[in-house]
């Protein structure tokens, strides 16, 4: 296709859509433990990879019991409840990711995984594990804080591992999720409540309170789910099915991303980000915000902006 510009003609122009995304890194670990070694039964609203390195691991979640051999390894989804224990007489070393990203295709084909251990031979396994040894290495190297050269390392092998869980995942279910009405009615609830957040700094009530924002956010929900020809209950399960979250749950973390996403934007003060995002009170906004993330606006934005 020929296009023309100002006096400059041009014989053909190929684009990468616009594209924001967040994606956030907790407690990765690498561990070793003796053979006697267990971790109670306990829950986390991010999801896990657990990658056995040596010695035996039995993990049982959500009362399935798991053989881990060496190279193995389990996917766990937010929330899915398991304990895990060393077995064998050797010490045992493992290595543990908590992680969870925005993309809503991405976090629907996380949650309707029909498996949770991947053997060392698998393809979803063969195809993570360079992002995940090059995740060990930096995380080996006990570097804290780490440089921001490893830094810009870890952020990329973290987007090599998603891209790798994507290419393996999509294959098995993408597809079949989006063409089905369950999948269907799910992703026009999640691109309602963007909408609803792409909107906040345009118009809507302003936030003062907790209970003022618990109502918009079910306001939000109920807008997101009505009119699809389902009752608003039996949308709350079939999105709760699709993504493995309810409504209320992905709008919270659409929330957080717009917030993070403002508050790296050098121009904006605090205060102006809160207000974009339909907060009256900053103070309001601060409490979300160390709620959602555990720091403040300004100790996470420090972390960009000198």
């Amino acid at each position: 296709m020929e296009l023309e510009l100002a006096n400059n003609r041009y014989i053909a122009e190929f684009m990468l859509p616009d594209m924001d995304s967040t994606f956030r890194i907790f407690a990765s670990h690498v561990r070793t433990v003796t053979k006697d070694w267990s971790y109670p039964r306990h829950t986390h609203p991010l999801f896990e990879v657990n990658l056995l390195l040596a010695g035996g691991q039995e993990m049982i979640v959500n009362s399935q019991r798991y053989i881990q051999k060496p190279g193995d390894l389990l996917l766990l989804r937010p929330e899915d409840v398991h304990e895990s224990l060393a077995i064998g007489e050797e010490p045992m070393t493992y290595y543990c990711l908590h992680f969870n990203a925005d993309d809503p295709i991405l976090h629907a084909l996380l949650s309707r995984r029909n498996f949770d251990l991947y053997e060392s031979t698998s393809a979803l396994t063969r195809t993570i594990r360079p992002s995940l040894d090059k995740l060990i290495s930096l995380t080996s190297a006990n570097e804290v804080p780490l440089k921001i050269a490893n830094k810009m390392r870890a952020m990329s092998a973290v987007f090599d591992l998603l891209a790798g869980l994507s290419e393996v995942l999509s294959e098995q279910g993408e597809e079949e999720l989006a063409s089905s009405k369950m999948g269907r009615v799910a992703f026009e609830i999640a691109a309602r409540l963007e909408k609803c957040v792409e909107d906040s700094d345009i118009q809507g009530e302003a936030l003062s309170g907790g209970e003022k924002e618990e109502q918009h956010s079910r306001d939000a929900v109920a807008a997101a789910t009505a009119d699809l020809g389902y009752s608003a209950s039996s949308c709350n399960r079939i999105f709760q099915r699709v993504y493995g979250i309810s409504p209320r749950q992905y709008l919270s973390g659409l929330k957080l991303k717009k917030a993070k996403l403002l508050l790296m934007e050098p121009e904006l003060t605090v205060e102006a980000v809160s207000t974009r995002l339909g907060y009256k009170d900053i103070a309001h906004f601060s409490r979300q915000f160390k709620r959602w993330t555990g720091e403040s606006p300004g100790k996470f934005r420090a972390r960009f902006h000198v």
